[in-house]
């Protein structure tokens, strides 16, 4: 993740930014492009609490983020 603090990511908006632009700010991070839903884990803790900022698309354009805490795998059917 080219450097982006944690706090940073959690204040910044990246709504109605392009998938080539999400990718130059926060890399690829092993998201399938075409994909309409894509995650970057920003931290894990030793009890395997993950906080995972998830990126919803539409029409290639961020619709809207949230950051989710989760154990084990991420639901899709959960997001806000």
């Amino acid at each position: 993740m080219n450097n982006i603090h944690l706090t940073t990511i959690a204040q910044t908006s990246f709504k109605g930014m392009s998938k080539q632009e999400i990718i130059r700010e926060l890399g690829d991070s092993f998201n399938f492009f075409p994909d309409d839903i894509w995650y970057y884990e920003l931290s894990k803790n030793w009890f395997g609490l993950k906080k995972v900022l998830c990126i919803v698309f539409e029409n290639d354009r961020v619709l809207f983020q949230c950051i989710k805490k989760t154990y084990g795998k991420i639901t899709t059917t959960r997001l806000p």
